[in-house]
């Protein structure tokens, strides 16, 4: 049985998973930093790890995210606003999905990056989020405009040959292969 990676179904979990983890973390940071830093990097963290989700399902290594995170966080003590937060969270997370992970058509890549910024950044402008609910919410929404990368490039262009497989799948293949050479003899 191979696996076959879901990234849609993926994003719109992991986006959930961040939209209800957002609360307590927000609380927590907001005893030990500032107020814009203590929504900043919650964000900063998500984008981190869902970074990661996309190096896993892309031939694309994970060292190869680590400058544009890097990046971020060196800029987050002179971000103080928002909006410009928001800005650089989308270009260089449109950076590593398009630019890094997956390279398919640079074109239609750039059209639907701009696409799905424009209507993030546009549908957090209308949610106007201010309270820890719509906050999580708007985090939530993020992930959900984001799987949209995957509806417009099909989930089949995920290689499973790009997927390594852990030792015990390794392991489970090959018990497969020794039963079914010892069901031919």
């Amino acid at each position: 049985m191979k696996t076959h990676p879901h990234p849609i179904r993926s994003t719109v979990i992991f986006g959930l998973l961040c939209g209800l983890i957002f609360i307590p973390l927000f609380l927590g940071l907001g005893l030990f930093v500032d107020w814009p830093q203590a929504l900043f990097l919650p964000i900063w963290l998500f984008i981190v790890l869902y970074s990661s989700l996309l190096t896993r399902w892309s031939p694309a290594g994970s060292k190869s995210i680590i400058f544009p995170l890097v990046l971020i966080l060196v800029a987050l003590p002179w971000v103080d606003s928002i909006t410009l937060f928001l800005i650089l969270i989308l270009g260089t997370l449109s950076w590593i999905r398009s630019g890094i992970c997956f390279t398919i058509n640079l074109g239609k890549q750039i059209i639907i990056e701009i696409f799905l910024c424009l209507l993030t950044g546009g549908l957090l402008k209308i949610l106007n989020p201010y309270t820890f609910l719509t906050w999580a919410m708007a985090i939530w929404m993020f992930f959900l405009v984001q799987a949209l990368y995957f509806v417009f490039f099909e989930t089949r262009a995920l290689s499973t040959a790009s997927i390594k497989p852990g030792a015990f799948e390794y392991a489970r293949e090959q018990a497969e292969n020794i039963l079914a050479s010892q069901a031919n003899i």
